[in-house]
């Protein structure tokens, strides 16, 4: 089965900065359930990973960071590069300033929770 037909959600194009625990990268493409993502740092597939993916213009003069936890699934050597692909298991968003988005939302392996 070819890679886009395991697919969950739509795929959108875009380029937002990646945080990671020791380095960082820059998104190549999202989805609601993935992501990929070019960095330095070598990753292996199945292992959890934590990353923040910061929403520059979402508001204005404070960017939302969409802080995610996932599992690689694939890694790919791409022009000096790495090409890291990742299942999204769950995300939280938050403000610049540390405080949660007007409405918080936690994802989790396919079901939205609302927290308070």
């Amino acid at each position: 089965m070819k890679d886009c037909e395991k697919r969950q959600a739509i795929r959108r194009r875009g380029a937002f900065p990646v945080n990671l625990e020791s380095t960082r990268g820059i998104t190549r493409d999202f989805s609601s359930s993935g992501i990929f993502f070019e960095t330095d740092q070598s990753f292996a597939p199945g292992h959890t990973i934590n990353f923040t993916i910061v929403l520059e213009y979402v508001d204005p003069g404070r960017p939302v960071h969409l802080k995610c936890r996932g599992k690689i699934v694939r890694v790919e050597s791409r022009d000096h590069k790495l090409g890291i692909a990742a299942q999204i298991k769950s995300y939280t968003f938050e403000k610049s300033n540390g405080k949660p988005a007007a409405k918080k939302v936690k994802k989790t392996t396919g079901k939205i929770k609302k927290s308070p």
